[in-house]
């Protein structure tokens, strides 16, 4: 297996009500992104950190990554799938080999407050990385295929709502596609 190392750029909120943000992780030289959906909390999780918030240190996941360096524990995550709009990832215990499934947005935040390497097959980077621009680094690009059933949903009436019937009928068309996938 073939794996791309990944590293955090940045977090965002989407504006427009959603209540979702976006992080946003690079290759190592920073010429594709990687653009991850995550929830208003995570976005503020994130937000706490990259502000260096009083207290950050006690939080769960520097805590607990303090804890299980001192055991010698050493980790690594690994994102190798998407299905319906969510990345598939595992938190892998690089002494004992041992793994756990974990959402995405926990993983990178588990990540980046302990320093542990983060990788993505490179195929999967591949299909759904942009490039990434740094002069433009507000732009942001996601794949239909990185948005849940419940944000293709809301994506799917706001584009009706404003008359897009091009996109509204993209988004259907992704909808219908998963739904005879699980049929």
């Amino acid at each position: 297996m073939i794996k791309t190392r990944l590293k955090f750029y940045n977090v965002s909120e989407i504006v427009g009500g959603m209540d979702i943000g976006l992080l946003v992780l690079t290759d190592e030289a920073m010429t594709r992104q990687l653009s991850i959906t995550c929830d208003k909390n995570m976005v503020k999780a994130f937000s706490l950190r990259m502000n260096h918030a009083p207290g950050v240190e006690r939080l769960l996941p520097e805590a607990l990554g303090r804890l299980l360096r001192q055991e010698g524990h050493h980790f690594e995550i690994h994102i190798h799938s998407i299905v319906d709009g969510i990345y598939k990832t595992l938190l892998i215990d690089t002494d004992t080999l041992e793994t756990v499934d974990i959402r995405v947005s926990d993983a990178v935040l588990f990540a980046q407050t302990n320093d542990f390497p983060i990788y993505i097959e490179e195929e999967l980077m591949s299909n759904q990385s942009t490039p990434f621009d740094a002069e433009q680094p507000n732009r942001l690009s996601l794949p239909i295929n990185a948005l849940s059933n419940k944000m293709l949903k809301m994506a799917l009436e706001k584009s009706i709502n404003i008359e897009d019937y091009k996109m509204a009928e993209y988004l259907n068309e992704e909808l219908k596609r998963r739904k005879n996938k699980t049929e």
